[in-house]
């Protein structure tokens, strides 16, 4: 790849070895190597994994046994070892005796750090029942495990339990039908942490990471990154603070006390750019609506951590999330990884935390056919969270219909759906649901369906909002080989809080025209308008050609117009297919693309792919894109062969 001068290289090695042997009727051992070694012109990444299978499998049992290792040689970063090894051991007697499965496990991970900044220890138990008895089925699941960090000098001990009966049954020839379900679960979490000259820092486990740019840190939710929590600090989560305003990355911590988060970088970051930094705090009960918590947190950066340390006053909620106020603009900082903790000046010499959740669900479902052309359902579902720490959550759903096959002209539905959430300490929020609508077949070649929807949605007893959609839908055959589709959909939005209406109206025209078996038009257009405190327009037209010349080539071409507030712009695209024989792919195409400020971008790209014999197998891919003053280009090539 070259990309103003800069040029960058990339190349990828993969290598598998596989083998299966029977040792008798019963007994099977299988195993298998992968190395791959991926070199680029900044970094060179190593992973090697062997893995070995031992199946035992009779009448009465299954019985597994398996061990992996996987270790990863990282030229920009530590090296990285897992090892893991897990049983089970599952019951094989049919359906007449409840089914049992009980499993066991340990992993171990470290780097080569000294000292480790990554060691780890884990184990794991877990048994499961199945039975299904007349019209019930049975399910419970235990499981406990331990976690030991020997860098933070923590354990963590964790144990759940989960319980579900369901239920069903129809009645009267299948006119009616009933189900039921109701589930129990459990878990408690205790983490037992040493402290170090009067401090004990209690890690806080995140149930998931999120990040975005958001100029607007009050509201508004965040995207999920996983890669925040992935436990590995030497790659690019894909956040960058050094350049990019308004960045915002959070933690879903539930409720679990924490003044502590480190945030940590992909390079050092130099001294002078950490006192540019600026971070702010918030907190959040629904992941949209956030709480400043402190407008300017102490922080400091750790060298060699490579890691901001962001202290705080102590925050219990939901989620949390650091705001990027400030940075340096002078260069592109790239975040790796997120944790949280709590940190506890004491004068014993360690710490235990608790936490624990209870939770019930219930739900119940019904559907009855009074008579051949009426269907009437019910739904019903209860959810009670308890966790501790953090409020009694409790949520409730009511969902019913009538559906009327009167004739092909006229076939109605109507149903309605209200669900609550009711958090301890707060009023109830409520959301109702009414929905009208129709089909009808009036002809062999036309369909038509439309309908009313209205929503409503309540927060403390009052109401917040109000929409209401009105939407046609018409699928015509004109004529033999032409199809045409209409699409028309008019929205109204109030929102009582802040005293706004919004008036919105899409309409899209799609037809497609077979000209010859070989040759296929299509065309659309498109036209959306929303009046609101301003008022936007956009309109689309877009065609494209599609030619199958012969069964070894193909044609395509698009064309798309789009007119916008301030903004118009074009882009064309061709594409070539060939195949000349079964065993050969060709693929080239070419776009281009042009705004009314006068950008222009160019993108050509090519794709072979030959299947030398049932062994050797070649593909290639190259890439040139232009835009503006910059150009880029890419090339590769996969060999692959199998023994």
């Amino acid at each position: 790849m070259s990309t103003n001068g800069e040029k960058t290289w990339s190349f990828m090695e993969n290598y598998a070895l596989n083998f299966s042997r029977e040792l008798t009727d019963t007994m099977n051992l299988t195993g298998s190597a992968r190395y791959t070694k991926h070199r680029s012109s900044y970094r060179t990444l190593q992973q090697i994994a062997p893995t070995l299978t031992f199946n035992l499998n009779n009448d009465f049992f299954f019985f597994n046994l398996s061990g992996t290792s996987n270790r990863r040689i990282d030229s920009k970063g530590p090296d990285y070892v897992t090892n893991t090894w897990e049983t089970y051991l599952s019951s094989n007697w049919g359906d007449k005796w409840p089914s049992v499965r009980l499993a066991y496990g340990r992993s171990y991970a470290h780097d080569d750090q000294h000292p480790r900044l990554s060691d780890s220890r884990n184990v794991h138990r877990d048994l499961t029942l199945n039975h299904t008895l007349s019209i019930f089925k049975l399910y419970y699941s235990y499981r406990d495990s331990k976690s030991e960090d020997l860098v933070s000098d923590s354990t963590t001990r964790n144990y759940s339990h989960f319980g579900k009966v369901e239920a069903s049954k129809s009645l009267f020839n299948n006119s009616l039908s009933l189900s039921a379900s109701q589930q129990f679960s459990y878990n408690r979490t205790e983490t037992e942490t040493k402290a170090h000259e009067g401090v004990a820092l209690v890690p806080i486990s995140a149930a998931a990471a999120y990040s975005g740019v958001d100029d607007s840190p009050d509201s508004g939710t965040l995207s999920t990154n996983a890669l925040l929590i992935d436990g590995d600090r030497f790659t690019s989560a894909g956040v960058e603070i050094g350049n990019t305003d308004d960045e915002n990355l959070g933690l879903e911590t539930d409720y679990r006390e924490l003044n502590l988060i480190y945030v940590y970088t992909l390079d050092d970051v130099p001294g002078s750019w950490v006192g540019q930094f600026k971070w702010k705090l918030y907190k959040s009960e629904d992941g949209n609506n956030w709480s400043l918590v402190s407008s300017s947190p102490s922080f400091g950066y750790n060298h060699s951590m490579k890691r901001f340390e962001v202290n705080f006053p102590t925050v219990s909620a939901k989620y949390v999330k650091l705001y990027v106020a400030k940075n340096p603009g002078s260069g592109n900082v790239y975040v790796t990884e997120m944790e949280a903790y709590h940190e506890i000046q004491t004068g014993q010499g360690k710490v235990t935390t608790t936490s624990r959740f209870k939770g019930y669900r219930t739900d119940f479902n019904l559907r009855w056919l009074p008579w051949r052309s009426v269907s009437l359902s019910y739904n019903f579902s209860r959810n009670r969270s308890m966790p501790d720490p953090g409020p009694d959550t409790t949520d409730v759903s009511h969902s019913g219909s009538v559906a009327w096959s009167l004739s092909r002209y006229f076939s109605p539905t109507f149903s309605v759906s209200q669900t609550s959430n009711k958090r301890e300490g707060e009023k109830e929020d409520k959301s109702r649901t009414y929905s009208l609508t129709a089909t009808s077949s009036p002809l062999d070649t036309l369909n038509i369906s439309g309908g009313a929807t209205r929503t409503e949605s309540f927060k403390g007893g009052n109401r917040e909002n109000r929409n209401d959609t009105y939407n046609l839908y018409l699928t015509a055959l004109l004529f033999p080989d032409l199809n045409a589709s209409l699409d028309l959909i008019r929205s109204i939005s109030r929102d009582y809080r802040e005293g706004r209406k919004t008036r919105s109206f899409d309409g899209r025209l799609t037809t497609t025209a077979r000209l010859s078996p070989k040759l296929t038009l299509d065309g659309t257009c498109e036209y959306t308008r929303t009046n609101g405190e301003e008022t936007t327009t956009s309109k689309r037209l877009g065609l494209s050609a599609t030619w199958r010349v012969s069964d070894i080539l193909l044609l395509r071409t698009a064309q798309n117009w789009n007119w916008e507030e301030e903004s118009n712009n074009f882009s064309s695209s061709y594409t070539l297919w060939v195949a000349p024989t079964s065993k050969i792919q060709f693929n080239l195409q070419y776009t281009y693309s042009t705004s009314s400020d006068g950008g222009e971008s160019h993108n050509c790209s090519t794709f072979a792919s030959w299947a030398i014999s049932s062994h050797l197998s070649l593909k290639t891919n190259y890439s040139y894109q232009k835009a503006g003053d910059n150009e880029s280009w890419n090339f590769g090539m996969q060999l692959t062969a199998r023994f």
